[in-house]
C-alpha cells in the first residue's frame, strides 16, 4: 500500500480516537433497521443489540467514552470472557493480524491484543456478527501456536518493530484502549512484573540533560513509558512473538509458553527510569521446540 495513503488512513485512525463523534446507539439501531428493510426486503428485521447467544467467534462493539472497541470472544475465564481488539482499520494491520470479512465489511483481529469483559459488559454490547467456522478454526490454530503464521492472503504486512511504521504505532495505541481490561487478569499471568526499588535505583536517570526518553529501542524489543499508568510498555520484535521465551530482569526470571506481544514493568518512578539502563538489564532468551 502507498506510504501516503496509509498515513492518511492512520492519521483518520488518530482522529477518531482522539475525536470521537457523539454515539447515539438508539439511533443506529433504528437506522440499521431502516436500511436492512429497505436494502435487503427481509422480514422480520432483528436488532443487533443482544438475543444473541454469547458464543466463541461473535464480535461485538460497545463504545468507550465515545471510542468505538469491537472484538470478538475466544473463551471464558473464571467468570471473565476473553476477547480479542478488532479494528475495521485493517488496513494498518500487519502479520500477526488476522483480516476477514464479517457481512461484507473488513476487520482486523488483533490476535495478540486480548483483554476481558464481563457478561454485563457483553450483553449491553452491539452484536456485529460471527466469524465463520473455517476462520475460527484458524484463528484457534495460530493462537495456541498450531500453526506458525497466518495465511499470506488474511494478514497484514511484514513489519519490523519501529515507531517509523504506521502498524507499530497503530498497535500501541490499540493496546493502550483497553489497557484498563487488560489489567483484570494480567497480575496473575504475569505479565505486569514488578522490580524492587533497589534495583530500580541502579536504573534512574542521572543528573544530567538529555536522557530523558521516553522510547528506546532493544536489541528484540521497544521499551515505551507509560506515566500516567505507572508502567513501561516492553513490545517484543514480531519474529519472536508467540515463542516459548524466558525473560531476565536484573537477576529474575520469568517464563512464557507463548511471548505475547507486550508485557509491562510497574514503576513509582517512570519518568525517572532510564530506558537505556533497563535495556541493558533485560534479557530475552527464546527457546527452541
Amino acid at each position: 500500500m502507498d506510504k501516503r495513503l496509509l498515513e492518511l488512513i492512520y492519521m483518520d485512525y488518530i482522529n477518531s480516537i482522539e475525536n470521537p463523534v457523539e454515539i447515539n446507539i438508539e439511533q443506529i439501531l433504528r437506522d440499521e433497521i431502516k436500511e436492512k428493510i429497505l436494502n435487503k426486503f427481509k422480514t422480520p428485521v432483528k436488532t443487533k443489540k443482544a438475543e444473541f447467544p454469547l458464543e466463541q467467534g461473535n464480535i461485538y462493539l460497545f463504545f468507550k467514552k465515545q471510542i468505538p472497541i469491537y472484538y470478538l470472544i475466544i473463551d471464558r475465564i473464571d467468570g471473565l470472557y476473553e476477547v480479542l481488539k478488532v479494528s475495521n482499520y485493517w488496513e494498518l494491520a500487519n502479520q500477526n493480524d488476522f483480516i476477514i470479512k464479517v457481512d461484507d465489511e473488513m476487520f482486523a483481529i488483533e490476535t495478540w491484543n486480548n483483554f476481558y469483559l464481563t457478561e454485563e459488559e457483553v450483553k449491553k454490547s452491539m452484536y456485529i456478527g460471527k466469524l465463520s467456522e473455517e476462520d475460527f478454526k484458524i484463528l484457534t490454530d495460530y493462537i495456541s501456536g498450531k500453526i506458525s503464521e497466518l495465511p499470506q492472503n488474511k494478514r497484514g504486512l511484514t513489519v519490523p518493530i519501529s515507531e517509523n511504521f504506521y502498524q507499530i504505532k497503530f498497535h500501541q495505541k490499540e493496546s493502550e484502549i483497553v489497557r484498563e481490561y487488560k489489567l483484570r487478569v494480567f497480575e496473575e499471568e504475569e505479565n505486569v512484573i514488578q522490580i524492587s526499588p533497589e534495583r530500580e535505583k541502579e536504573i534512574l536517570i542521572p543528573l544530567v540533560a538529555g536522557r530523558e526518553k521516553t522510547v528506546f529501542s532493544c536489541d528484540k524489543f521497544l521499551l515505551k513509558k507509560l506515566p500516567e499508568e505507572n508502567l513501561i510498555q516492553v513490545i517484543f520484535s514480531p519474529e519472536i512473538q508467540g515463542k516459548k521465551a524466558v525473560i531476565t530482569i536484573f537477576d529474575e526470571q520469568y517464563e512464557f509458553f507463548k511471548l505475547p506481544e507486550t508485557i509491562y514493568i510497574e514503576s513509582s518512578n517512570v519518568e525517572k527510569i532510564d530506558l537505556e539502563k533497563l535495556c541493558s538489564a533485560v534479557e530475552v532468551s527464546i527457546e527452541l521446540d
